[in-house]
C-alpha cells in the first residue's frame, strides 16, 4: 500500500476544526475532487457511520464509500474503504499553542499488481499529494476568513 501523510496548523481551537472537518456535509466545500457526498446508515456521525461520495482524480470519477472507525471526538478517526477503490485514511487533530495541528494521511492500493508500482510513481502519487496539499489549503483558508 502507499501512504501520503501532510500536516498544517490552522490558527483555530482544535474543537473547532475538528466541528468542521467532521461534518460530512462540509466535505465538498474544502475536500477536493470530492462531491454527492451522502450518509448510507442511520449513523451520521463517529464509529459506524458510512459515506458514499463520488472521488474525482485525473478526470475520472469514481464511486467510493467509506465507514468510520476509532472515532474519538476533538482527536480524529479512520476512515476504511468499503467499496470502490482500497484505501484507508487517518484523521489526526491536536492543540499547538491557541491553533490546531491536523494530520491527514491516505493509504491506498492499485488494483493493477504488475504495473501498480510504475503507475503510482509516475501518475497515482504526484497527483494524491497534489490533492491532500490544495484540500488542506483550502481547509486553512476556511478558518482565516
Amino acid at each position: 500500500m502507499t501512504r501520503i501523510e501532510k500536516s498544517i496548523i490552522i490558527q483555530a481551537p482544535v474543537e473547532q476544526v475538528f466541528a468542521y472537518a467532521a461534518d460530512y456535509t462540509k466535505w465538498g466545500e474544502w475536500f477536493e475532487g470530492i462531491s454527492d457526498i451522502k450518509a448510507t446508515t442511520e449513523v451520521t456521525r463517529g464509529n459506524g457511520a458510512r459515506y458514499a461520495y463520488k472521488a474525482r482524480l485525473m478526470g475520472v470519477s469514481a464511486s467510493v464509500e467509506t465507514e468510520i472507525r476509532d472515532f474519538v471526538p476533538n482527536s480524529g478517526w479512520t476512515g476504511i474503504g468499503i467499496r470502490g477503490m482500497e484505501h484507508k485514511t487517518h484523521w489526526a487533530f491536536g492543540s499547538v499553542g491557541q491553533g490546531t495541528k491536523f494530520t491527514y494521511a491516505l493509504e491506498y492500493k492499485l488494483p493493477v499488481p504488475l504495473i501498480a508500482c510504475l503507475l503510482d510513481s509516475l501518475f497515482m502519487r504526484p497527483q494524491w499529494e497534489k490533492i491532500i496539499r490544495k484540500s488542506l489549503d483550502n481547509l486553512r483558508l476556511h478558518f482565516q476568513t
